[in-house]
This record gives C-alpha cells, sequence and structure tokens, in this order.
C-alpha cells in the first residue's frame, strides 16, 4: 500500500472506531509538524550574538545614520 487510491481504499474497509482512531492520530501527526516547522524558524538575534557577541565593536547603527545625515 503505497499510492494515496490504495490508502483511501483501505480507509473506506475500517470499522467506524478505526476511522476515528486514525483521524486522531493524523490530526496529533499534523500538530507535531507544525510544531516543528515553527520551531525551526531562525533566532536571528541569537546568531548574530554568537557571530559578534553581545557588544559588537564599533558604533551603534543610530549613530551612523545621525551621521550619514548631517
Amino acid at each position: 500500500m503505497s499510492t494515496l487510491a490504495e490508502i483511501e481504499q483501505a480507509i473506506e474497509t475500517l470499522p467506524a472506531p478505526q476511522v476515528e482512531e486514525l483521524a486522531m492520530w493524523i490530526e496529533q501527526r499534523r500538530r507535531q509538524s507544525a510544531a516543528a516547522v515553527s520551531a525551526a524558524d531562525p533566532d536571528f538575534l541569537a546568531r548574530a550574538k554568537a557571530i559578534w557577541g553581545e557588544q559588537p565593536a564599533g558604533k551603534p547603527l543610530s549613530a551612523l545614520v545621525s551621521e550619514s545625515r548631517n
């Protein structure tokens, strides 16, 4: 059983309690995969701190912007 059509056909033969159990299992898997996607979002601040540390050398961006406007 490897195609969606075969799986759908097999589901049609299941008794109602097993269909309900399958539906709950599928919903649980969907929630887990959604959580995994959101957990995989990159943490840009942590990456920047890992590269440059807590206090990077040089002037703050706000100072550079102020200087460029003069």
